[in-house]
């Protein structure tokens, strides 16, 4: 059922959000650390392999026009790399089963 599957996916957002929070944060540097690290991405990767068995997939962000369905702006900024309207940073993933938005991803915008 694919409101049960929305609903699944919401839940286990803030999960992904934490590991990704984590993972930007913490530079693994002894072999421990890039051990246990490794054990965490593992998982993460899990999950979202999970959400792929379902059908959910990610928002296109960087690189993409801004959309304004799938897309939360959050900023915009001058890019030399991107021209103005195009999604030049993600700060936090979106999630959609097949078009419907489970979340939007958070981004900020070329201008």
């Amino acid at each position: 059922d694919g409101m049960a599957t929305v609903q699944v996916a919401r839940h286990m957002l803030d999960a992904l959000d934490n590991f990704d929070r984590a993972f930007g944060s913490v530079e693994a540097e002894s072999d421990f650390e890039k051990e246990v690290e490794a054990k965490y991405k593992a998982a993460y990767d899990l999950i979202l392999e999970t959400f792929k068995k379902l059908g959910v997939e990610q928002v296109e962000t960087v690189g993409v026009e801004f959309d304004y369905e799938f897309h939360q702006a959050v900023m915009q900024k001058p890019s030399e790399e991107y021209e103005e309207g195009i999604v030049c940073e993600e700060l936090a993933k979106g999630f959609k089963l097949n078009d419907q938005l489970i979340r939007a991803a958070m981004v900020v915008v070329a201008v």
